[in-house]
């Protein structure tokens, strides 16, 4: 899986791109923390180009949410594609994590 960080004003914009892989996950975390453990962070994971997620991808997503509501940070998936869009229906985390379908949405609902 590639990721890559961008900044766009007070939100950082974390792409995902390709296959989430077994050891992805470490990767994952190596780049969300330092960006949500900032005061008041505002991220976006935008996850269109994602194809697929296994459950540590899941699970290290859990955390980063976690991580980033324990330093009053906040962060917001976008435009997942539909198969990732699928687990997250399927494992209902559909219903906890905030989903918006487009990066500009969340872009919105960081500032908001």
């Amino acid at each position: 899986m590639e990721i890559t960080i961008e900044k766009e004003g007070r939100i950082h914009v974390a792409k995902l791109k390709g296959d989430f892989d077994l050891g992805d996950e470490t990767k994952l975390a190596e780049q969300l923390q330092p960006l949500i453990l900032e005061p008041n962070a505002r991220v976006a994971v935008e996850m269109s180009q994602l194809k697929q997620i296994n459950s540590l991808g899941l699970s290290e997503l859990i955390n980063a949410v976690v991580r980033a509501r324990m330093n009053k940070s906040r962060l917001v998936l976008a435009a997942p594609s539909a198969f990732v869009m699928g687990v997250f229906e399927v494992t209902r985390l559909n219903n906890w994590f905030e989903i918006v379908p487009t990066l500009e949405a969340a872009k919105k609902s960081l500032l908001a």
